[in-house]
């Protein structure tokens, strides 16, 4: 059958890279100030380009590594036990933006575009939700209508995190409103500074290190022809292809911050002489057992990726257990480190409150449960 559960010598590289980086630049100090303050951490952007990091999955020829879906599953697993928010942040350079555009763009989009991303100059939000739709993904009433040479763009995004912070906003619009629902829908990349465009702030739980989360208002902003993502009126293929990356992307920080959570309780419990008791024993052998799961549904997945294969159901799968993996892992793992983990002392208490929003946003566990239902044939 081909299967092969060991890295290859490249990915091992790129994975000790990763944790060097990390041991450097993410330190618990500077990891707390990203939570307290929740600003966006662009200081990092070409710190991780100089180590081809954002530039991991975009072709040679634009400046990038060339590597693929498992590649950037190795990274962004790596990234994931250190921090969530910052492997997310990554992730709007890698997954939301250059995988993106590598797929769906134009040639002059991809010209423009890719060596940006791979020099730290570019990051995107991915502006989607809706006031009224939530997570039907179809249902988006922002209108864009052809005049002239362009588009003008009118309505709300809520929910979009990092819009105020980039250069690029990912835009998904209905331009055809007499279409059905999944047709008539384009997708435009529009400069974040375009007049017409106002942000408001939102406070959040978690992923206070990610960057704002924010409501978007697009009144009349005009954009050229050629920032539409994609065909005209095709935009619900880019938006299905781009949550599809997505959800493998988060699946591989979940199963990366589930799997630190245990690491770094059980140094605590032996420290502490408490981890042979049975019952903790076992709780953390299900824990692990619930996480190493995970990862190989996440590697299976991006395997299904790199072959060319549909893997629709495979990626929901992934994500659906990674996620709620997590939610499991870090709720259980709060409780063995006792008052320490809810004073905050350690870095679960964090990831606790990050994980909540993987279950809800790009695709809650009911619309991944849904999805795969569907690839049943239910």
């Amino acid at each position: 059958m081909g299967l092969d559960f060991a890295l290859t010598a490249a990915q091992e590289r790129l994975r000790e890279a990763a944790r060097a980086f990390i041991a450097a630049e993410l330190t618990p100090g500077y990891l707390d100030e990203l939570d307290a303050s929740g600003r966006c951490p662009q200081e990092l952007l070409p710190k991780l380009a100089a180590h081809g990091f954002t530039g991991l999955p975009v072709p040679a020829a634009y400046g990038g590594g060339g590597g693929g879906a498992g590649d950037v599953s190795v990274l962004l697993e790596e990234f994931g036990r250190a921090s969530l928010g910052i492997a997310s942040f990554l992730n709007r350079a890698l997954g939301w933006g250059a995988e993106a555009i590598q797929r769906f763009g134009s040639v002059a989009q991809k010209q423009d575009f890719l060596p940006k991303v791979c020099s730290g100059e570019m990051i995107f939000a991915f502006s989607h939700t809706e006031p009224d739709a939530g997570s039907d993904a179809a249902s988006i009433r922002t209108r864009a209508i052809a005049d002239g040479d362009g588009y003008v763009i009118d309505g709300t995004k809520m929910f979009t995190t990092g819009a105020a912070e980039c250069p690029c906003l990912i835009v998904t619009t209905r331009t055809d409103p007499q279409a059905a629902r999944h047709a008539g829908i384009s997708v435009f990349l529009v400069d974040a500074r375009t007049p017409g465009i106002g942000f408001r702030k939102i406070d959040k739980l978690g992923m206070r290190g990610a960057g704002g989360l924010y409501e978007v208002r697009y009144e009349a902003v005009r954009v050229p022809r050629d920032a539409v993502l994609g065909e005209p009126n095709g935009g619900w293929r880019v938006i299905t292809g781009t949550l599809e990356r997505a959800r493998l992307a988060q699946a591989a920080y979940c199963v990366g911050a589930a799997q630190q959570s245990i690491d770094d309780v059980v140094a605590h419990l032996r420290g502490a002489g408490g981890a042979r008791a049975q019952a903790r024993a076992h709780l953390l052998a299900d824990l692990q057992l619930r996480t190493e799961a995970a990862r190989l549904l996440l590697y299976r997945a991006a395997a299904l990726v790199d072959d060319g294969v549909p893997c629709v159901r495979e990626a929901s799968i992934a994500n659906l257990h990674a996620t709620e993996t997590l939610v499991a892992v870090t709720s259980e793992v709060l409780g063995l480190w006792g008052m320490h983990g809810v004073s905050g002392a350690c870095a679960v208490e964090r990831t606790l409150r990050d994980a909540r929003l993987f279950i809800i946003g790009d695709g809650s566990s009911q619309i991944q449960r849904n999805l795969i239902a569907r690839q049943m044939g239910l």
